[in-house]
C-alpha cells in the first residue's frame, strides 16, 4: 500500500486525502494549526462559532455539487438564507442598498471547517505540526517537524498550503523553486467580529469601498454568535498589516456608525489577520504545481484562481495526480 504525506488540513488537504484513501492509500496529513479547516475555520466562543475565514461558499461544478449535497444530507453544511446588500463609499458618498440575487449560498454547520472535519474522520491527522524540512532519498520521502521529530516511509508528499509557504519549504528541503510569483498570489485579509444588537441591512453585505471587502452578519448561520464579521481588502489590509486588533477594532466601529448608521453599543470580539486569504485577480493562477519525478505535488484554490470550490477542485486533481502516477508505474512493472 502506498504512503502518501499531505500537508496541509485545509479543504484541498483534506479533499486529496479522503480521495486516496477511497483508493487504498495510506495517509497521513500534517497541519500546524490546532484544528483541521484552513481559511475555513470558525472560532469557538461561549455564545456560538465565529466565522473568521470564509464565510460561505457556492457549487458550480457538477463534482462540488455533489460533495455539497452529501455534506447537505449528513446535516455537515446548510443553504444560508441570507440577504443580499451593496454598500459604496466613493469618495466620501456612502450608500447602502439591497442588492438581491439567486445564488444558492452554503455555510458549514455547526462551524465551517465541518465540511473538513468530514472529509478527515478516520484518516490519521497530525496538528500543531509544523513541518520545516523535507528528504527525498532512494525514492522514499522523510518529513521532519520544527520540534525535531521525522516521520519516514511516504512514497509521495502532497503540499497544499499557501504559495508563500511551499516555497519556503522547497527552499528549506533544497528543493527546486516552483514559483516565480509565491509572495503576490494570496492577499493579507484583517478579519474582525463585532456584537451589536441592530438589526442589520444585508446578512451578506458586497463592498466597493476604499478599505472592505466584504461585511457578513451571523443571524441566520446556525450554531454562530449572532455578530458583525468585516473584511477589510487587501490593499487596506497590507497597508496596515502590523496593526493592533485596538486599531482594527476602532476602524470597524467606524463602519458600523458612520456607514451602517448602528446607534446601539458596539462590543468588539476579536481581530484576525490572515497573511494569505483572497486571490490577486492581477496575476494568472498557476494551476497545480507538478514534479512528478520527485513524487510531489503542490496546490490550492489558488491554483484555480480562489474559492472555496476551487480548493476541493484542487484537492481531487492532486490526489488524481497521485494515483496516476501510481498506475503509471504499475504498468510499466
Amino acid at each position: 500500500m502506498k504512503k502518501i504525506a499531505v500537508i496541509g488540513a485545509g479543504l484541498t488537504g483534506a479533499t486529496a486525502a479522503a480521495k486516496l484513501v477511497q483508493q487504498g492509500f495510506q495517509v497521513t496529513v500534517f497541519d500546524k494549526g490546532r484544528s483541521a479547516g484552513g481559511r475555513m475555520s470558525s472560532k469557538r466562543t461561549e455564545q456560538g462559532y465565529l466565522d473568521m475565514g470564509a464565510q460561505y461558499f457556492t457549487a458550480r461544478s457538477d463534482a462540488f455539487k455533489q460533495q455539497v449535497q452529501q455534506w447537505l444530507e449528513a446535516g455537515q453544511a446548510e443553504v444560508w438564507p441570507c440577504t443580499t446588500a451593496l454598500l459604496c463609499n466613493e469618495d466620501g458618498v456612502v450608500s447602502l442598498k439591497s442588492s438581491k440575487d439567486e445564488q444558492r449560498r452554503f455555510i458549514g454547520v455547526p462551524s465551517m471547517q465541518s465540511p473538513v472535519k468530514a472529509l478527515l474522520q478516520d484518516i490519521a491527522l497530525n496538528t500543531g505540526c509544523r513541518i520545516q524540512k523535507l528528504s527525498y532519498q532512494r525514492q522514499s520521502w522523510s518529513l521532519l517537524s520544527d520540534e525535531g521529530k521525522t516521520y519516514t516511509g511516504f512514497d509521495a508528499v502532497l503540499l497544499t498550503l499557501p504559495p508563500v509557504q511551499v516555497q519556503q519549504l522547497m527552499a528549506q528541503s533544497s528543493l527546486p523553486e516552483v514559483f516565480d510569483t509565491a509572495a503576490n498570489l494570496l492577499e493579507p485579509c484583517w478579519a474582525v467580529a463585532m456584537q451589536a444588537e441592530a438589526s442589520p441591512a444585508g446578512d451578506a453585505i458586497f463592498c466597493q469601498h476604499p478599505k472592505l471587502r466584504f461585511i457578513s452578519h451571523q443571524q441566520y448561520k446556525s450554531g454562530r454568535n449572532c455578530c458583525y464579521i468585516l473584511h477589510f481588502n487587501a490593499a487596506f489590509s497590507a497597508e496596515h498589516l502590523q496593526q493592533s486588533a485596538d486599531f482594527w477594532f476602532a476602524e470597524a466601529t467606524a463602519v458600523l456608525r458612520d456607514e451602517l448608521n448602528i446607534k446601539q453599543a458596539i462590543e468588539p470580539l476579536v481581530a484576525h489577520r490572515w497573511l494569505y486569504a483572497s486571490q490577486n485577480d492581477q496575476i494568472t493562477a498557476p494551476g497545480c504545481i507538478a514534479l512528478p519525478d520527485q513524487q510531489l505535488w503542490a496546490g490550492g484554490d489558488w491554483s484555480y484562481g480562489g474559492r472555496v470550490e476551487n480548493a476541493y477542485l484542487a484537492g481531487l486533481a492532486l490526489a488524481q495526480a497521485v494515483i496516476d502516477s501510481h498506475n503509471l508505474v504499475q504498468e510499466s512493472a
